[in-house]
């Protein structure tokens, strides 16, 4: 997985643009300030890992200025995390007046891939200060892909559109490439040795996703929580 760190991020950071052009990059002023923060700061955050890949690579002050940056990271996953709480609550609230069962799937879907991709954040952090660059890098990577999933289905739905009907469909579609990439990213890190735990993790996630999604969106108790998440505080 290390060597194949740098094409890796590329690859995700080049998915999340061209996913997230039609409705993000293409309509910048139209775009409301809390889509502004989310999208922005998901973006720099495909961006720091090829950042930081160059400055390990340059070696001297290259090195000094990543440990900087990989502190700083900390404020920048703080703002993913958040805005994207809030965008998720947007959704949930607008999903009150206009009833889809997609939003409450999706509902279930980012809110707990926001807590994953904290944990991740958190123990790539903490792979660091023990130089286990393994796992950091790992770690990091799974962060990736789960901020990848929404701009996975929009790459669907714009691009692929013989393949999927509508964002219900694309959902389960992203999660097929997600579960796909990480089957193929453990089988690249069990070939350099023992596959650490992240992508077998993120690996598992999706599968439960693919499993509980449509089951936990039709219940009238996950229903009257998304109903009540989005309407909090207003």
């Amino acid at each position: 997985m290390q060597r194949a760190a740098a094409p890796f991020f590329a690859a995700a950071l080049l998915l999340a643009v061209v996913g997230l052009w039609p409705g993000f990059f293409a309509k910048l002023p139209e775009t409301p300030l809390p889509h502004h923060v989310h999208g922005w700061s998901a973006t720099a955050w495909m961006v720091l890992p090829l950042l930081q890949y160059a400055l390990i690579r340059h070696g001297g002050g290259g090195r000094h200025w990543h440990r900087r940056i990989g502190y700083a990271s900390i404020a920048l996953a703080a703002i993913v995390a958040v805005s994207g709480v809030y965008v998720v609550r947007m959704m949930a609230y607008k999903n009150i007046a206009s009833f889809r069962l997609a939003s409450v799937k999706f509902v279930w879907l980012d809110l707990t891939g926001i807590a994953l991709f904290c944990i991740y954040v958190a123990f790539a952090i903490q792979a660091a200060r023990r130089r286990d660059i393994r796992l950091h890098v790992a770690a990091l990577a799974a962060s990736a892909l789960i901020r990848l999933e929404a701009a996975l289905e929009r790459v669907f739905v714009n691009w692929l559109p013989a393949l999927v009907a509508d964002f219900d469909a694309a959902l389960y579609a992203a999660l097929v490439f997600l579960e796909l990439t990480c089957a193929a990213l453990i089988w690249l890190e069990w070939r350099g040795g023992r596959p650490r735990w992240p992508l077998p993790v993120l690996l598992g996630y999706c599968l439960v996703m693919h499993a509980t999604a449509t089951p936990l969106a039709r219940s009238e108790s996950f229903q009257r929580f998304s109903n009540w998440f989005g309407a909090a505080g207003r």
